[in-house]
């Protein structure tokens, strides 16, 4: 009986050891076409500042990478200055991304955790304005010197601040149908140019609503304190 009962310890031991040596993190893994680069930086995308952590390596436009992160956070690859791709992640997930690297705006797909997908569907609402915003100004500087320019620039105006009213009914919607996500601090975060769709003072009950339901989503999470903060001391 006590030899059956030291062995009992002994796995039982065992079994501890294991599970405490299992390594927290999560996992991204990436497929690409048109993947002209021999590698990646994987960074995190603090709320003040931006952390290279790893070079990851593309193999036949394929990745993958262990990241050894427990909190949730917002992480990036980046394969050049202007070809980027941005989720949110946090311990045991498993991200997979995949796109055309060469349109990746319009083309990024993500799959893991709803986090990652809420936060790409407010990234191509607003990549919309950004076009619809250019196509304007395009069409500013082709007419800038023309007889009709006067009227044509009421016009633009009017087109902008109709869509910019749009896209931030969207945002806020969106944030009140997901005040508990991450995601949304982006989402209230967001911006055309320098023209922010929110501020701390006129949609101060919004923010509130924010920071209220994420504090029990997330109450240790450093984007919602520095969410906090700002809303606090800005």
């Amino acid at each position: 009986m006590k030899i059956s009962s030291f062995y009992f310890s002994i796995i039982l031991l065992c079994i501890v050891l294991c599970t405490s040596c299992e390594k927290h993190g999560f996992t991204v893994n990436g497929e690409f076409q048109n993947a002209n680069y021999l590698m990646a930086v994987l960074e995190e995308v603090n709320p003040y500042e931006i952390i290279p952590l790893d070079t990851v390596l593309l193999i036949n436009g394929k990745l993958k990478h262990k990241v050894n992160a427990i909190e949730k956070s917002f992480y990036r690859l980046r394969f050049a200055d202007t070809v980027t791709i941005t989720f949110i992640a946090g311990n045991k997930d498993n991200i997979f991304l995949e796109g055309d690297l060469s349109d990746i705006k319009n083309t990024q797909k993500v799959k893991g955790n709803e986090e990652s997908v809420l936060f790409l569907e407010v990234n191509k609402k607003i990549h919309e304005m950004y076009m619809i915003t250019d196509s304007l100004s395009k069409i500013f500087v082709q007419y800038k010197d023309s007889e009709q320019f006067d009227s044509i620039r009421i016009e633009l105006d009017s087109c902008y601040y109709r869509n910019f009213r749009y896209y931030k009914s969207y945002l806020q919607d969106f944030i009140l149908q997901h005040p508990n996500k991450l995601a949304s601090i982006s989402a209230f975060h967001q911006k055309i140019g320098h023209r922010a769709f929110f501020n701390r003072y006129e949609d101060r009950e919004l923010a509130e609503k924010l920071a209220q339901e994420l504090s029990i989503a997330y109450p240790e999470n450093k984007h919602f304190i520095a969410f906090k903060e700002r809303l606090e001391y800005e």
